[in-house]
């Protein structure tokens, strides 16, 4: 690689795809299974260089949050298993249908938490929505 390209591509980074810069409709955000592959035991998740398996019977705990990003909110999913979690936010291709999944494979998930969380603006609203230990 040139000493140009290399330059340049520390000048000017990759953007990350993300529901916000995908071009996509809301429709077709909704619809897309992004960055997931689901089968019947759980999922896969990959995004750039992070891949992660996890069957659903390993999930722990599901916490969820608002991030306050000065003139928006976003909201950001941890999912915990066992004494190890990651970070997922509705940026991330597949956002929705993944609420939708967990909503279904976790029954005890509030149907809405999507929309309480939402209010008030700007406050972190943390709430853990799955906890195995209280089911």
């Amino acid at each position: 690689m040139s000493w140009f390209k290399k330059l340049f591509t520390k000048a000017a980074p990759t953007k990350h795809l993300t529901n916000s810069n995908s071009g996509k409709s809301f429709d077709e955000m909704f619809s897309d299974l992004g960055v997931f592959v689901y089968d019947n035991e759980g999922f896969t998740v990959t995004y750039e260089d992070f891949t992660k398996r996890l069957d659903w019977t390993d999930i722990t705990q599901i916490n969820v949050y608002k991030v306050d990003q000065y003139t928006v909110d976003r909201i950001d999913m941890e999912i915990v298993y066992g004494d190890k979690a990651f970070t997922i936010s509705e940026e991330l291709p597949g956002w929705y249908q993944f609420v939708l999944k967990i909503k279904d494979v976790f029954p005890t998930i509030p149907k809405d938490w999507d929309m309480e969380i939402v209010q008030p603006a700007f406050a972190s609203n943390y709430t853990t929505i799955y906890d195995k230990e209280k089911c």
